[in-house]
């Protein structure tokens, strides 16, 4: 039934208890494409019956069964629960545990457990249908397999078959063309790069799932082996980034929207089985859907039609651009986010940009923090509503606060009995933060990934910094007191009063760190610069300074995404703060993927050492980027400026310098270090690793094409 067109004094009815008791808990480990094609077959079958759906999105970086999801089903104890796999087998176990002991009605999904019911794909079908294709149809005789996850019974279940298959038609699976790729791309990738090294003479790669197909077909192509031509590949599960390669993936569709179908109403007929005063249905065991092979262009012959290829392309470009609009959404909330100082601060920026993520509905909550002065102390049982969105605009909020496990105030329960909620704990290490509930109508499916990275470091860093001003505050009470009290206590108060301002300090300097990398910002880094300018403006002494930018980094985020991102540029942080060496040199995060270095007192000769320490450390790193043309690693461009401090001088011409100095060194072709000119900031040379040696003394007298400096001598 739809959730409009009920009565609201019916929904309103009954206690908050009973509205709790109604839901249904879906349990998946983050929400991908596999997760969302399910619920779009669960919610349908239970929405017919009246029964609410909240999905609890696991996060799957953070091991052991969230205390959040504990608490639902210990607390609301819902009427039955969908589990779907866990990425470890002893989670899957406590979880069965749990939901055992406290007597839930539960559904299994690509799990396999004796004594229950348990949906899954058709693997034995669909192997031996894309068996037949590949050996039968398409001659493969050398197969390469590309493993899943160790524990996982679909994964188990797809090698068996294939090797079965492969034995009765009289091909012995070559146990050194099998890769361990745990249902993962970029797994996927660097286990067939590796194997490529050593051979390459299988004529099909034949994988458990469709991300780690890719992968495969990704390392294939960089080797410059030719997919149909030298080698075919297939996955396993089509979705639907299997159809948005070139070539299109063949694979086996394993029809999720049924298996969720499926799962749904098994669920609602234990429900009513025990609602009726039994013990619930006898457990089905494992139940299979039947799959389909779905034929695409990575084991197709040659000559095919040229209209297929047209429609194929359309549909990529379409895709892309839909991709290229969601990722726009995504980035405006990260940055956003990143600017946030308050609460408030955070409410407003979510709430701007749920529209354009496709987000219908979305509350978020805080855990309580009364009675505490610092947050640790507060409680996660209970929960403070800071933002109710719907229809396009936020509500007022219940002046209120409510069991977490209830995920409403009493007043917005009935949100719960229609559509599709998701459920995503936030939290930092073992710091539970709150939850945010939401309805995504459009957009991409990774957001719940987006809303509980940037939500849960954008709080964070507002608890924190409320922590040190709450601190900072009880001192300055502490203080006032003794003063009072204790006129005669000077040593008391001069020990209150340092404790004071190292709380402040404390505070100023988390206020000019960068929330992502943890060194110093833009802002630390103006200051730092002024400060300075002035002091060697008194000694006329030179002040040098670095521009670094990493290479093609919007490149990099589009190949491995905005979580190895964020990752990449801390690491690029970390090597540039290893490279200086006077407590009075600063490296800060100027913006984006740029970062700079403040270096008083130095020349040319400093400069370019800190510049060739750096380029060693980040190479050391050796961090992948395959989508750069200019090297297989993550690798960065530098530009120097040097100039004798001057309070005639502005110091932003010294930042000029360098940036035209760093613009320099990425248009002669990237990963070089480019010297501005006192004259002609343009102008500028490379030298040669024996010109390093003579000028830093940290060359290796070689030339180095890795160790290329740009400076004024070239015209």
């Amino acid at each position: 039934m739809d959730r409009a067109a009920r009565d609201p004094a019916t929904r309103m009815a009954g206690s908050m208890a009973e509205t709790s008791a109604r839901l249904v808990v879906a349990v998946v480990t983050g929400v991908n494409e596999y997760q969302t094609r399910l619920l779009r077959g669960v919610r349908p079958a239970l929405a017919a019956h009246d029964l609410p759906l909240v999905v609890h999105a696991n996060d799957p970086f953070s091991p052991g069964i969230p205390a959040s999801l504990v608490r639902l089903l210990q607390q609301a104890r819902p009427r039955g629960v969908i589990m779907t796999n866990c990425l470890a087998a002893a989670e899957e176990e406590e979880m069965a545990e749990l939901l055992d002991t406290l007597g839930i009605a539960v559904v299994y999904i690509g799990v396999t457990r004796p004594d229950a019911t348990c949906v899954h794909a058709d693997n034995v079908s669909g192997m031996r249908l894309l068996v037949q294709h590949v050996v039968d149809e398409r001659g493969a005789r050398r197969p390469a397999l590309v493993r899943g996850i160790p524990h996982q019974s679909d994964s188990v279940q797809r090698e068996a078959v294939f090797r079965e298959e492969l034995a009765l038609r009289g091909i012995t699976l070559d146990e050194r063309l099998v890769l361990n790729g745990d249902f993962s791309h970029d797994v996927a990738y660097a286990a067939t790069r590796e194997l490529l090294k050593r051979r390459r003479d299988m004529d099909a790669v034949v994988a458990l799932n469709d991300l780690s197909a890719l992968g495969a077909l990704g390392a294939l192509t960089d080797e410059g082996i030719a997919v149909p031509e030298d080698v075919i590949v297939s996955g396993f599960d089509n979705e639907q980034v299997s159809s948005l390669n070139w070539p299109g993936l063949t694979t086996v569709d394993q029809d999720l929207e049924g298996q969720g179908e499926q799962a749904a109403a098994f669920l609602l007929e234990d429900i009513l089985a025990r609602e009726r005063g039994g013990a619930g249905v006898t457990p089905r065991g494992d139940v299979p859907v039947p799959s389909r092979l779905v034929v695409r262009g990575s084991t197709a012959p040659r000559g095919r039609p040229a209209t297929d290829e047209l429609d194929t392309a359309i549909d990529m470009a379409r895709a892309a651009q839909s991709q290229l609009a969601a990722q726009d959404a995504v980035v405006g909330m990260n940055r956003a986010m990143i600017r946030c100082r308050t609460l408030d601060q955070v409410v407003d920026a979510l709430a701007s940009r749920l529209d354009r993520l496709g987000v219908g509905r979305c509350y978020l909550a805080v855990y309580d923090r009364a009675g505490a002065e610092v947050f640790p102390a507060g409680s996660s049982e209970r929960a403070r509503l800071i933002l109710a969105y719907r229809e396009g605009a936020t509500h007022a909020l219940p002046d209120e606060v409510f069991p977490s496990s209830q995920l409403l105030p009493k007043g917005l329960l009935p949100e719960l009995d229609g559509g599709l909620l998701v459920l995503q704990p936030l939290s930092v290490l073992d710091r539970e933060l709150g939850f945010v509930l939401f309805e995504q109508e459009r957009g991409p499916v990774t957001l719940t990934e987006v809303l509980r990275m940037d939500l849960s470091r954008t709080l964070d860093a507002v608890f924190s910094t409320q922590e040190l001003e709450d601190h900072a505050a009880t001192l300055e009470r502490l203080v006032a007191r003794r003063t009072r009290e204790l006129e005669s206590e000077v040593v008391t108060r001069r020990r209150a009063e340092r404790d004071l301002q190292r709380a402040n300090a404390e505070l100023q300097r988390s206020l000019m760190l960068d929330g992502l990398t943890r060194i110093a910002n833009r802002v630390a880094f103006a200051r730092h610069l002024e400060q300075q300018w002035q002091v060697q403006a008194a000694e006329g002494a030179e002040l040098a300074l670095l521009m670094v930018d990493v290479d093609l980094f919007k490149a990099y985020n589009d190949r491995y995404g905005h979580l190895l991102g964020d990752e990449t540029l801390r690491t690029v942080a970390n090597c540039l703060e290893r490279a200086v060496r006077d407590p009075e040199d600063l490296a800060c995060r100027y913006g984006g993927e740029e970062f700079a270095v403040v270096l008083p007192r130095s020349g040319i000769q400093g400069a370019v050492a800190v510049a060739v320490r750096f380029r060693g450390l980040l190479a050391e790193a050796a961090i992948p980027h395959a989508a750069s043309p200019v090297a297989p690693i993550v690798t960065a461009s530098v530009g120097i400026a040097v100039a004798v401090a001057s309070t005639d001088v502005n110091p932003a011409s010294v930042v000029e310098a360098a940036d035209k100095a760093l613009y320099r060194a990425k248009a002669l072709g990237r990963d070089r270090v480019a010297v501005a000119g006192r004259g002609d900031p343009a102008a500028g040379r490379i030298l040669s690793g024996a010109e390093l040696t003579a000028l830093t003394g940290e060359g290796n007298g070689t030339e180095d094409p890795g160790s290329r400096v740009v400076t004024p001598a070239d015209r």
